[in-house]
């Protein structure tokens, strides 16, 4: 490796760094890792193999393969102890030197591809974590090179740890939310399961929409939490039987509104906010609190609204009986360019159809 090549190494270690260190998606985190790898090392097939809690078994995490099938071993068990990168041997892992023999060649027959690869362990604190591996012809690495991938498996190996302590954290956070907002939904004993369904929706309009995997939560969010301002509606007005008079109709619009303040306190919460304070106005602007008019109003509350109607009209309450859903959806489309917008109408009822038909089906 001459001075132009450790120059460009370092730069792209520090590359690396920026990348994983500048997101907490895990997806993210491990296609910077996988792609990052193939660039430094010259290999084109990349995988990552992580440790379970026993340090016994290793089990595939992620691969860059290109062109090659869906790896046919995913599970390597007996797995000998191995600490940190291995550059005072002037070598890397190989994998014969930490799987029981017989095992060894009953993966070859599965994945020949093996035995060309050699890996480098990601290790925390020292502690080891897993491996990440590349095919390579290459047998003698210069000590640099050495450094570089062993470089490259610790702070993989803390991106990756990162990302998935965030994404067990940001899941306790949602199933606190919905747990929350189910106790609040349930205040109201005639709206059993709304919270579940207008999330699930939400979910069909999402993956429509093709949105990406921050903005699905932040709407899995907005969605669970866009009723949660009832909290401050009294027991009485939640539970009446009968149509709410003019003076209770003010009472249950302040929702929305409550909901945003409480939400308000927590910055990163913002999108969700508008989601749960406008969830009430229309595409005509005729809604509530604010009177919003088309695509002013957030689309998470656009789409929301859309959900929240389509459950209320569908689920029987004590003042009126539920239409199926096929008149739903009628009403819905009726409602088009009036209460809803019309792009999201659309999109709505051709992920409604689908699900319809493969009911049928």
């Amino acid at each position: 490796m001459d001075k132009s090549e450790v120059i460009e190494s370092l730069r792209s270690l520090h590359y690396l760094s920026k990348a994983i260190n500048s997101t907490l998606d895990i997806d993210t985190v491990v296609e910077e890792v996988l792609s990052k790898t193939s660039s430094l090392m010259g290999s084109k097939e990349v995988i990552i193999l992580l440790l379970e809690s026993d340090k016994t078994v290793l089990t595939l995490h992620s691969y860059l393969l290109p062109g090659a099938e869906e790896p046919q071993v995913k599970r390597f068990d007996k797995v000998k102890s191995f600490d940190h990168c291995l550059v005072h041997k002037g070598t890397v892992i190989n994998l014969s030197e930490i799987v029981p023999e017989d095992d060894y060649c009953r993966y070859l027959e599965k994945m020949p591809m093996l035995a060309n690869m050699v890996f480098a362990p990601l290790e925390i604190k020292g502690e080891p974590y897993g491996l990440i591996g590349v095919l390579n012809g290459k047998k003698n690495f210069s000590v640099i090179e050495l450094e570089i991938f062993c470089s490259l498996g610790s702070q993989a190996a803390i991106a990756i740890e990162n990302a998935n302590l965030y994404k067990s954290l940001k899941g306790s956070f949602l199933h606190t939310a919905e747990a929350l907002a189910e106790a609040i939904s349930s205040r109201d004993p005639y709206t059993g399961g709304h919270i579940r369904r207008v999330k699930k929706y939400c979910e069909k309009i999402a993956s429509a929409l093709e949105m990406d995997v921050e903005e699905r939560e932040d709407l899995r969010l907005a969605s669970t939490l866009h009723d949660i301002g009832k909290i401050g509606v009294e027991d009485a007005i939640l539970r009446k039987k009968g149509v709410l008079s003019v003076e209770e109709e003010i009472a249950m619009r302040k929702h929305p509104e409550i909901g945003a303040r409480i939400l308000g306190h927590i910055e990163e919460m913002r999108g969700v906010m508008l989601g749960v304070l406008c969830h009430h106005e229309r595409f005509d602007g005729l809604g509530y609190p604010a009177g919003l008019k088309g695509v002013d109003i957030p689309l998470f509350a656009r789409i929301i609204s859309i959900a929240d109607t389509f459950d209320t009209i569908t689920t029987k309450r004590p003042y009126k009986e539920a239409i199926d859903r096929v008149e739903a959806i009628s009403e819905i489309v009726k409602n088009s360019g009036t209460q809803f917008d019309p792009s999201l109408v659309k999109v709505f009822c051709e992920a409604m159809t689908e699900v319809e038909e493969g009911i049928s089906n």
